[in-house]
C-alpha cells in the first residue's frame, strides 16, 4: 500500500483478505481502481474493484468488491 499526496493505492504484493469470504491472497497487479489478486489457496486470479475510504476514527479502509 501506497500513501502519496494524492492518495492510497493498492500496490503489487500487497497482502489481503476478502471480508465476506474470508479468503486472502496478494494483489497481483493493478490498474486504477480494479485489483488483480492471486489467491493463497488455489493459486486462481480474481479481479476486484478496490476503493479506498475513512471511517470515522479517521482511519484509513480498503474494500474489495
Amino acid at each position: 500500500m501506497e500513501t502519496t499526496a494524492d492518495g492510497t493505492y493498492f500496490q503489487e504484493g500487497d497482502h489481503v483478505r476478502i471480508k465476506r469470504t474470508g479468503e486472502q491472497g496478494r494483489i497481483n497487479a493493478t490498474d486504477g481502481g480494479v485489483v488483480y489478486v492471486l489467491m493463497d489457496d488455489t493459486n486462481e486470479a480474481k479481479l476486484f474493484s478496490a476503493s479506498v475510504d475513512e471511517d470515522a476514527r479517521g482511519q484509513t479502509l480498503f474494500s474489495l468488491y
